[in-house]
């Protein structure tokens, strides 16, 4: 009977992350996060940026 009721669990509703930004990736504002997506949030929040190409060298 177990075999036939193991797929008929309700699935967890996805988790999304808010968006990234200054606002967002304060500490206080991430500690109001689940847990759970705490990690990955802060993960996003530590890569954030924007790509700031060197100026060319002659040489």
């Amino acid at each position: 009977m177990a075999a036939l009721l193991a797929g008929c669990e309700k699935k967890p509703e996805p988790v999304t992350l808010p968006e990234v930004n200054a606002e967002n990736c304060k500490p206080e504002n991430i500690a109001k996060l689940d847990k759970s997506v705490q990690q990955a949030f802060s993960s996003q929040c530590l890569r954030a940026g924007s790509f700031k190409p060197s100026e060319p060298k002659s040489w």
